[in-house]
This record gives structure tokens, C-alpha cells and sequence, in this order.
């Protein structure tokens, strides 16, 4: 009976998370928007959350929460400089004002490690800000064509997992993720493969032009960064000992479990689409 409950949350919240990021790539370029910086504040915090040991006193945990709040600033400020477009460079020269502060900061802060809190500042930025950041370039593309790598996304979790709970036998990568294997993998990326190439097919004229080959080869490098990514995140929570990045969705742990494959696959498929187009694929 408590499986059934558990399978019923992790399907329910599941739906609205799916729900929520639709809604939010189609509903106009202001929820777009909203929706990144929704995603970046949250990912952020969760990051710093989990990499960061919670303060032995009031005045560190105060230090703490100043820091997180200079980074999940920083991160929205790289949001809204990728969303604003002709007004990169005022963006740009912001986000530059934030990293002044953010380095600056540092040196009235007694409690914190500097290397190690810098560090942290630094890859919340460039870990996560950054890919949610260049969402807004593929967007312009096309909006369908962002909601379809998070499409390819959830395909290839779904049947890596399935692939794998059926068929596997051998480890991918044991150190990191002892669940994940080769079958598992390799199953993730046959459907995500086909599920690109079909949607390429049927849908082209939705994919900022892009044809069957084109969403095929995405889709092999959706499936490859994604798994990567997942990997990556793995190893962060394996290093700080933490089985979720959080618990904001039920059945599914924090936002940051939830977009760790697209935060690898979003650059990289920034390169490819670059390479499509340059080569006339």
C-alpha cells in the first residue's frame, strides 16, 4: 500500500513538474522568463545547500545565508542578461558589478573558508546559471525546439531505467552511480533517437528547420550529455553525502535532481546546433 502511495505522489508531482515547464517554454517569452528564473534560484540554493556544511553559530549561518542570497542574485542577473538581448551589454556589465561584490565580499568574512566559498560561488554560477542562462538562445531558435531536448530528456531517463531494470547486467559507472548500466544506457538512447528522428519527420517546420537527420544526431547527443550530466550531479551528492538535492518535489527530491542532464545538455547542444547550421545538416 505505501509503494502504491509513493509510485501515486512520485506520478502526480512528476505531471505538474512536466505541466509546469510546458506551460513555461509556451506561454509567451515574460513566463519563459519567470520559469528560468524560477529554475536558477532554486538550483542554485539547493547547490549551495548541499555542498556547503550548515554553520556552527548564528553569525555563520547569517554570513551563509548573505552569500547564497549574492548568488542566486548573480545567477538571475545572468538570466535576465541572456533574456534581454539588446540590452546584453548593460547585462553584462551588471553581472560584472556581481562578481566584484561577490569576490570583494569575501574579504569581511571571518567564518568561511575562502577558497572553498568562492569555489562554491563560482560553479553555482557557471554549473547552473550558465545553462539556464543559454536556454534563452535555443528559445530563440525555437521555443518547441528547447521543449523538445527536455522531451528527450525525460525519454531517456525513462527507458535508460526501464532498459536497465530489465535488462541490466553491467556497470557503467560504479564509483559514481552503481544503479546505472551499459543496457540501461544504450536502451535510453535507442528510444531517444527514435523519438527525435520521428518528431524531426512529422514536425519539422516546429524545430527552427531542422529535419529528421538533424534531431537524430541531437538526439545521440542528448543522450550521451544527459547521461553525463546526471553522472555529474551524482558525483556532487556523492561527495557531500546527501542522497537528494532536496525535497521540493515529493517522490523526486530537490529541482536540481530533476535538471541535472539538462544542465550538460543545454551548452552542448548550443555547440551542435551552432555546427547544424554552419554545416547546413
Amino acid at each position: 500500500m505505501k509503494m502504491n502511495s509513493n509510485m501515486i505522489t512520485r506520478a502526480v508531482f512528476g505531471a505538474i513538474y512536466v505541466a509546469v515547464i510546458i506551460g513555461g517554454i509556451l506561454c509567451g517569452p515574460f513566463v519563459f522568463l519567470l520559469l528560468l528564473l524560477l529554475m536558477s534560484t532554486l538550483a542554485i540554493n539547493e547547490f549551495l545547500t548541499i555542498t556547503n556544511p550548515p554553520a556552527a553559530s548564528m553569525q555563520g549561518a547569517a554570513t551563509q545565508l548573505l552569500l547564497r542570497s549574492l548568488d542566486c542574485v548573480g545567477g538571475a542577473l545572468m538570466v535576465v542578461t541572456a533574456w534581454t538581448g539588446q540590452l546584453f551589454m548593460p547585462g553584462i556589465v551588471t553581472y560584472l558589478l556581481y562578481l566584484v561584490l561577490r569576490l570583494t565580499v569575501q574579504l569581511w568574512i571571518k567564518e568561511e573558508n575562502a577558497v572553498t566559498s568562492l569555489s562554491l560561488s563560482l560553479t553555482s554560477q557557471f554549473y547552473v546559471a550558465l545553462p539556464i542562462s543559454l536556454m534563452t538562445v535555443i528559445y530563440r531558435l525555437s521555443p518547441h525546439l528547447l521543449l523538445l531536448l527536455f522531451i528527450l530528456v525525460w525519454v531517456n531517463d525513462t527507458f535508460a531505467y526501464l532498459s536497465g531494470m530489465t535488462l541490466g547486467r553491467h556497470k557503467l559507472w560504479e564509483r559514481i552511480s552503481p544503479k546505472k548500466t551499459w543496457e540501461g544506457f544504450w536502451g535510453g538512447a535507442l528510444f531517444t533517437v527514435g523519438v527525435s528522428a520521428v518528431c524531426g519527420w512529422l514536425f519539422s517546420g516546429y524545430f527552427a528547420g531542422f529535419g529528421p537527420l538533424a534531431l537524430a544526431i541531437t538526439g545521440i547527443i542528448v543522450s550521451i550529455s544527459g547521461t553525463f550530466g546526471d553522472l555529474i550531479e551524482s558525483l556532487i551528492k556523492r561527495t557531500s553525502g546527501v542522497k537528494d538535492s532536496g525535497n521540493m518535489i515529493p517522490g523526486h527530491g530537490g529541482i536540481l535532481d530533476r535538471i541535472d542532464s539538462i544542465l550538460l545538455v543545454i551548452p552542448v547542444s548550443v555547440i551542435l546546433f551552432f555546427l547544424l547550421y554552419a554545416y547546413g545538416i
